[in-house]
Order: C-alpha cells, then sequence, then structure tokens
C-alpha cells in the first residue's frame, strides 16, 4: 500500500472512531477552582450579568471544522461569568473600603470553547471576553487559555483549559474593577 493510501486510510479509522463519540459532552466547572470564594461570603456588589454574544460556539471539532458534538458547561457561561465578576467586585470594594452597596453591569460578549484539529492533534481554546461598567464607565475585559492534546479532548481536559480561562479572566476583572471603583 502506498504511503497516500496508508495516510486515508488511517484518516478514515481516525475519524470513524470519532464518529462514535458522545454528540454531547456536559462539561463540570469547579467555580471555588477559579476564585476560591465561600457560598456564604459577604456580598458588597449586586452583578447583573447579561449574554449579549450575537452566536456562542461550544462544540468539539475533527479535521476540517466538522463538529463532532457540542459542549456543555455545568454551570452554563452565564453563571460562571457571574460567580467571577461576584466575587472580585465583592474583593475589590472590601480593599477600596467602600462600604455602600455597587451595582456592577456585566456583559458577555464572547464565551467560546473550540478544540480545531489536525490529523496529529487537537487545540483546546476558550476565549471570553465581557464588558464591565461601573458609575456609568464601561471597561472590557479578555481572557483565554490553550492547550494541545494528542488524545481525544476529553471533558476533563476541555474543564482543565476553560477553569484557566476562568482564572485569566479574575485576574483581569479584578484590575478593571480596581481601576472602574477608583474613578469616583
Amino acid at each position: 500500500m502506498r504511503k497516500a493510501q496508508l495516510s486515508a486510510v488511517l484518516l478514515a479509522a481516525a475519524l470513524a472512531g470519532c464518529a462514535t463519540m458522545p454528540s454531547e459532552v456536559a462539561v463540570p466547572i469547579d467555580t471555588a477552582q477559579v476564585v476560591g470564594r465561600a457560598a456564604d461570603a459577604t456580598r458588597r456588589a449586586q452583578v447583573q450579568v447579561t449574554d449579549i454574544r450575537k452566536e456562542a460556539t461550544l462544540e468539539r471539532t475533527t479535521i476540517g471544522g466538522v463538529s463532532m458534538g457540542r459542549i456543555d458547561l455545568k454551570p452554563p457561561a452565564p453563571d460562571l461569568v457571574r460567580a467571577v465578576v461576584q466575587a472580585k467586585a465583592d474583593e475589590v470594594l472590601a480593599r477600596q473600603g467602600i462600604a455602600e452597596q455597587q451595582t456592577v453591569l456585566c456583559g458577555i460578549r464572547g464565551f467560546d470553547v473550540t478544540t480545531p484539529a489536525t490529523a496529529v492533534y487537537w487545540d483546546i481554546n476558550t476565549k471570553i471576553e465581557i464588558v464591565l461598567r461601573v458609575r456609568g464607565q464601561d471597561k472590557t475585559v479578555s481572557a483565554s487559555a490553550t492547550d494541545r492534546t494528542f488524545v481525544w479532548p476529553s471533558e476533563e481536559l476541555i474543564a482543565r483549559v476553560t477553569t484557566e480561562a476562568l482564572k485569566n479572566l479574575a485576574t483581569e476583572t479584578e484590575r478593571a474593577l480596581t481601576e472602574l471603583f477608583a474613578a469616583r
């Protein structure tokens, strides 16, 4: 068998194996790993999250962008973003000594989890973009994380990359809220 034919057979076998994978994968995300916040922590901010994405891409794909199923984040993206923004807003308000409750508006512009593939590997990408509004001033916050795997992108791998992106979002959100609350 020629090399090209062998490559085609191996690719077809790999894709056939992927076709037997479930069409939807539930990916649990532990927000305590992201923000380390107790459920009974004092709330100093009222956080309102609005999902303003035109479209959300949460899917596993294979070579050529062929969809192999949806990724279902547990909890969903708006709840994950709310947990991050709430924790960071409360921390910033406490650190700055602001006692009166403040409102933080948060719009989710993007929250995508994708797994583009080549014949050899998958990249697992999570990209998040939000806009924060405090006292009529806006700040855009972006975060992402990527990992490369040579095996099928499992729920554990997707969860790890998404958690890393959320940690990056927490860092950037804290920075943006510090600036927004300091501008009185």
